[in-house]
């Protein structure tokens, strides 16, 4: 649990007291109030009564405190507590303390907190006769108190006036812990029973490396003296120090412990030794013994974290019940002192008949850098456990995957992270493609026939919608003197019934460009059912000549081929593979010599040409092994191994997007079909104009009724990449809502990057979701580890076993990149533009980060 600290300075000054109260950012209330007169004496009286009450007291007793045992001494002792307390708490509900109260009970209810938290009072008192009293027993106000109510808990721990060390640093951070370690320490037994202390620490034996040490018959004490310091400060370090016997408080010596019938040692016998030992890592000591305020204030000073301590002489039983409920508590990973205050709890609330005012004697000295110490889950099972996610996290996580699955989601994500690609490309200056300058380098030439070729051509759409074969037949023509070798026309050709005399003028046209070695190939909708299929009609055509590719495109991927492009094959894979066989050296290579001829045979074409790929894949293969083949050959056996991926058949995993960040002058050269006609005067082409070494594809230009099914269905609103490199015009109509981006041009994007093997794949959200959800998890496990095992003390586990994995200096950094969320954010954002240009990979930006944060600052419930 959380917890909110105060510190509590008592200061008694003749016959008042100073309080002051300070808390975070230097707040500070300080009172002044009368120390009432009868306080000691009943302090003294109670004591008395408490000692009058018990016997076999693990400390030796004044005689001045044997006195003879009268009629019910339990009666008398819980009048001689209530009136005690009566006193003490009297004196503490004085109204010049109300501000101090009003704060601390303040802090206790706070509503902003729905869950259970720790009020934390670390109280300095400057005398023993404000030390000893119950402090724990404080009643702050009438609705909040020092038990359990509410969220807010309060409870109070102690800490010496005087402190010498700090708290020791350790070092490393471990992935795995390890048990932790323990030294028990038996005393001299006698008139004691050290069993049930046996048994209550063999009952952490499953979480904790247990040693015990101490007096035997026959035994020096003088080698038991040497043992006990040698082993507190022994280098592999100790988590827990545990002592059980007698003790008592000394003036000089700093406490004092019996270890055997004729020895005993001083705090300040063995100062270098506990030392040592908290610089090795030890973190917690306990005291089931009488009298150790002492001894608690002395290792305080010393540096030690926390020591719980008996602040009167505890009774043999009394210390045997509180050791067993304590180690019960602990072994529930509790911190101490919520083990301490359970082990109270139970003295007061199941035991006091028994054991009355026994509640009232453990107490909690606690070094004010110290943060709380618990027994720590170890092993690979509990980390892994560690990593589970909560029911809060796993909501979330459930929501954001669902969300990363929607395809409109999807879209907008991808649509928004080509956007910034595009201006990164620009801003950094890596928008030429490649090392080449000129303007337009790709092979890809888009004739579209657009609103201007209509006007100027005067061509009218047959039935208000279906383009004039005629018209096409003219462009086909022009390619051809042109000397263009690859012809891909993006019209389903399928209405020879309807426009009878044009379609004999586009056949004529289609004889003489395949008589002139012109490959052509037509657009399709390939569909698994017959009812479906849409393509080139075979009174215009004869696939045994040409060729048909699908069509068919999701907006911002790349369409691949599948298996051996037998039953569909995409309509732009195939221009690629035609321009790459096509255009072999045959001085180079022998794999021209396979190339299929245009013939009318009873295999189709498209097959034949596949089968040339085959080929081609095969000796360039062997041609590896003897280090002959060329740049083409290299580029065919390419495109004969790349595939979609199975899983896109499902989702749009892994499958290669179009790079809409490159601008598209970059990509493919538009030409106005009456600029290549020469119809538009001032735009026309040359007349001798090459387009030998090109890939031309013929595509509707936006005009209004292109489309299959129905009028439009060509045209697309612009991608926000595009429009960003059209600058003025392509936002305009992009914010207008024009469908100004056409199929034709989608399909030139995908010839360029199957030409150029420029396949950009996306890593999914859903799996950079998964993966940063892993991520933050292990930032928040580190983050919370951090201050634990660095800068602070925590539980076992933080120190030689284990995996070693960073070390303070890296905590550090992730804390405060932790706290710099924006700079990290931009630092991820840069490194995932320049991997997409460099290793042309799609790193997510949005959700994974803010799936990231949110497991990096969710607490766990």
């Amino acid at each position: 649990m959380k917890s909110k600290i105060f510190h509590l300075k008592v200061i008694k000054i003749k016959s008042g007291c100073n309080f002051e109260l300070s808390w975070e950012n230097g707040k500070t209330i300080a009172a002044i109030v009368d120390y009432p007169q009868d306080l000691d004496q009943g302090y003294q009286d109670w004591k008395q009564a408490y000692i009058n009450c018990y016997k076999n007291l693990r400390g030796k007793v004044p005689k001045s405190g044997r006195l003879t045992v009268m009629k019910d001494p339990a009666g008398l002792l819980r009048e001689a507590e209530a009136r005690f307390l009566s006193i003490f708490h009297s004196w503490l509900r004085d109204g010049e303390l109300y501000e101090i109260r009003e704060e601390i009970a303040k802090a206790a209810t706070d509503s902003s907190i729905n869950r259970r938290y720790w009020v934390d009072i670390i109280l300095t008192c400057n005398c023993p006769e404000l030390t000893r009293l119950p402090w724990e027993a404080w009643e702050i106000s009438t609705t909040t108190r020092t038990n359990l109510s509410g969220f807010g808990t309060i409870r109070i721990a102690r800490v010496s006036k005087t402190i010498h060390a700090g708290i020791s640093h350790n070092k490393i951070i471990y992935s795995i812990r390890r048990r932790a370690r323990v030294l028990a320490i038996l005393g001299d037994e006698k008139g004691l029973d050290f069993e049930e202390d046996r048994k209550a620490l063999a009952h952490l034996s499953k979480l904790a490396e247990i040693k015990f040490i101490g007096w035997q018959a026959g035994k020096d004490s003088s080698s038991l003296k040497q043992e006990i310091v040698k082993e507190i400060a022994n280098p592999r370090g100790w988590d827990i120090l545990f002592f059980a016997g007698h003790s008592n408080e000394t003036a000089f010596t700093g406490g004092e412990l019996h270890i055997a019938p004729d020895a005993s040692l001083g705090i300040n016998e063995i100062k270098q030794s506990l030392q040592q030992g908290i610089a090795n890592g030890l973190k917690f000591a306990i005291f089931n013994s009488c009298d150790g305020i002492s001894i608690a204030e002395s290792l305080i000073a010393l540096g030690l974290p926390q020591v719980a301590v008996m602040a009167e002489p505890i009774h043999n039983q009394v210390a045997q019940v509180f050791i067993v409920q304590f180690l019960n508590s602990l072994a529930e990973y509790k911190d101490v002192h919520e083990a301490l205050r359970d082990a109270c709890a139970f003295l007061k609330d199941q035991q006091n008949l028994t054991y009355p005012s026994a509640y009232l004697i453990p107490t909690l000295f606690r070094h004010p850098q110290s943060v709380l110490f618990r027994l720590e889950p170890f092993g690979l099972g509990h980390s892994l456990r560690n990593w589970l996610p909560t029911k809060k996290e796993a909501l979330w996580l459930s929501a954001w995957l669902t969300v990363s699955l929607i395809p409109p989601v999807q879209d907008l994500l991808l649509e928004s992270r080509l956007l910034l690609q595009a201006g990164y490309r620009q801003v950094t200056q890596q928008v030429q493609w490649q090392a080449n300058p000129s303007p337009v380098q790709s092979p890809v030439r888009l004739v579209q026939i657009d609103n201007k070729s209509l006007e100027q051509d005067n061509v009218k759409l047959v039935d208000g919608r279906y383009m004039d074969y005629g018209y096409l037949a003219s462009i086909l023509d022009k390619l051809v003197t042109s000397n263009a070798r690859i012809i891909g026309f993006d019209y389903i050709l399928d209405q020879d019934k309807q426009q009878p005399d044009n379609s004999k003028q586009l056949r004529q046209s289609i004889t003489e460009a395949i008589n002139r070695n012109t490959w052509l190939v037509w657009a399709a909708i390939e569909a698994d059912h017959p009812a479906d299929y849409y393509g080139v009609s075979a009174q215009i055509a004869n696939l045994n000549q040409t060729m048909e590719g699908d069509i068919t495109t999701y907006d911002w991927y790349v369409e691949l081929p599948s298996n051996k492009c037998d039953q569909s094959c995409p309509f732009s894979y195939l221009l690629v593979l035609s321009y790459c066989l096509r255009n072999q050296d045959s001085g180079t290579t022998q794999l021209a010599m396979g190339l299929p001829e245009l013939q009318d045979s009873n295999q189709k074409f498209r097959t034949s040409v596949i089968d040339s790929l085959n080929g081609a894949d095969t000796q360039a293969n062997t041609q590896a092994h003897t280090q002959t083949n060329t740049q083409a050959d290299t580029q065919l056996a390419w495109l004969g191994r790349v595939k979609r991926p199975a899983i896109a058949y499902f989702l749009q995993w892994f499958q290669p997007i179009i790079d809409y960040s490159l601008p598209p002058e970059q990509v493919y050269q538009r030409i106005s079909a009456c600029e290549l006609l020469g119809s538009c005067s001032e735009d026309a082409l040359a007349d001798d104009i090459s387009l030998n070494q090109t890939i031309v594809i013929v595509a509707s230009g936006g005009y209004k009724e292109a489309g299959i099914d129905q009028e439009g269905q060509d045209n697309n609103l612009l991608p926000l990449p595009v429009a960003f490199w059209r600058r003025s015009e392509g936002w305009q109509d992009w914010f207008d809502g024009k469908p100004s981006f056409t199929g034709g041009e989608a399909h030139s994007y995908i010839a360029h990057h199957l030409f150029y093997q420029h396949l950009v794949i996306p890593i999914p959200n859903a799996l950079m979701i998964l993966l940063t959800a892993v991520l933050g998890k292990g930032f928040r496990l580190i983050k919370q580890d951090y201050p634990k095992q660095g800068n602070r003390e925590q539980g076992a586990g933080s120190r030689e076993q284990g995996i070693k994995i960073i070390t303070i200096d890296l905590g550090s950094f992730l804390i405060n990149l932790g706290n710099a969320w924006l700079i990290y954010w931009l630092v991820y954002c840069l490194i995932s533009l320049q991997i997409y240009i460099s290793l042309k990979v799609l790193l997510p930006t949005f959700m994974p980060l803010v799936v990231f944060r949110i497991y990096s600052v969710t607490q766990r419930e």
